[in-house]
């Protein structure tokens, strides 16, 4: 099959037709509301309505939409164990948690995943490292209970909290201070506001042990869906203001929203509550045999250490 490489005003013209009608589901109030400062409690809304919409047969807490993220075993390989560091693009069954032994406490790992969703990055970590133990939080509690109802659910290696975590002290009461080894984040923080960044990026070095990290991946700016051709209708509908956490942030047409960052936008949102590191720009070469297209993407890609003092 011969596989073409898609011109980005072709991609323009086909996303503007589908945003158009996505956004003719939303209600008005809501469309209007994207051309202001976004509200936090709106956009939790949004991902609950998001996850609801593609429950299977609209029945709650059965969610299959995204694929596993088996990349991670390599992107953040230090979580995982000596053999998937070795071997990342070996396959990772599913996990059984009938046929497994407890934890080694000695070798254990403490890992928060933002924005869990239903778990499509938390459970291939899981597999890559039978002695990691999961705090997973997500503000829709269709995800979370679509996360705890998978036959991977092991409630010694997974702990779940619906939480709005783009709030000032989301996870106080829940969360310890200093109490996790590792933080992940992927396509988390292209989901928030300027304050709710702010706010995540506090809520992050609270609860870092000291030598802790944090692990991202997120949108990019200059992305195939972000390019000068595109923008303007793949994501949804651009917001400016004080709200705004980049200069491509818009809103899409299911309420929800897409932010596509420069990495010096999140090296200054994690070095300005104290952590140390950077963002890179990752490549990533995407084939749609079915279109017979093949699309370029990239992506930010992040390591930040909380220091001991």
């Amino acid at each position: 099959m011969r596989v073409a490489r898609v011109p980005l005003s072709a991609l323009a013209s086909t996303s503007r037709s589908r945003f158009d009608r996505r956004r003719a589901d939303v209600p008005l109030a809501l469309r209007a509301g994207a051309q202001s400062d976004a509200s936090t409690s709106d956009d939790a809304r949004a991902w609950e309505r998001f996850y609801l919409a593609h429950s299977r047969g609209g029945s709650k807490a059965d969610v299959s939409f995204f694929k596993d993220r088996h990349y991670l075993r390599r992107a953040f390989s230090e979580l995982a164990d000596a053999d998937a560091r070795q071997h990342p693009e070996a396959f990772r069954a599913a996990l059984t948690p009938s046929t497994l032994g407890a934890i080694d406490e000695e070798k254990r790992v403490e890992v928060l995943e933002l924005g869990c969703g239903v778990g499509n990055s938390v459970y291939p970590l899981l597999r890559a490292n039978l002695n990691m133990r999961v705090t997973a939080v997500d503000c829709s509690p269709t995800a979370i209970a679509t996360l705890e109802k998978s036959p991977e659910y092991d409630p010694r290696r997974l702990r779940t909290h619906v939480v709005d975590a783009s709030q000032a002290g989301s996870m106080v009461g829940r969360v310890d201070d200093a109490s996790i080894d590792a933080v992940t984040a992927v396509f988390f923080f292209s989901a928030l506001t300027a304050s709710g960044l702010r706010n995540a990026a506090e809520e992050v070095r609270r609860i870092l042990r000291p030598n802790g990290i944090l692990l991202l991946r997120d949108y990019a700016r200059g992305d195939v869906k972000n390019s000068d051709e595109t923008s303007r209708f793949v994501p949804g509908e651009r917001i400016d203001g004080v709200e705004s956490s980049s200069e491509q942030m818009y809103r899409r047409g299911d309420g929800t929203l897409a932010v596509f960052f420069d990495p010096e936008e999140l090296n200054d949102a994690f070095t300005s509550v104290g952590l140390i590191g950077e963002c890179e720009i990752v490549t990533h070469t995407v084939t749609n045999r079915k279109l017979g297209v093949v699309l370029e993407r990239k992506f930010v890609q992040g390591r930040f250490v909380k220091p001991t003092a």
